[in-house]
């Protein structure tokens, strides 16, 4: 389960990473210039990332714990074969 979780938040964070690269190339409101050098600093962009990758790691584990669940085949009863289902047409009269 350990192994399912982190694999999970690693591929939040390759997400995270996409989402970053998409959000620096298309600069909307000069975002990149305010993230890269606010400051002089790059850890604006840093901690948008690390939040970012929570976030979306967050709902991949989510996500993916949720699939896991299966339903349950139908169980045969022991001596007795499955009911077969026909299909019956339907007739449809006038009032």
């Amino acid at each position: 389960m350990i192994r399912h979780f982190l694999i999970q938040g690693a591929a939040g964070f390759g997400i995270a990473t996409l989402a970053m690269t998409g959000l620096l190339l298309a600069d909307p409101g000069d975002a990149r210039s305010l993230l890269l050098k606010a400051a002089g600093h790059w850890w604006p962009a840093a901690l948008l990332w690390v939040f970012l990758g929570l976030t979306f790691g967050a709902v991949q584990i989510g996500v993916a714990t949720m699939l896991l669940a299966t339903p349950d085949p139908p169980q045969r009863p022991r001596g007795r074969p499955m009911p077969v289902r026909v299909a019956v047409p339907a007739v449809m009269r006038r009032r």
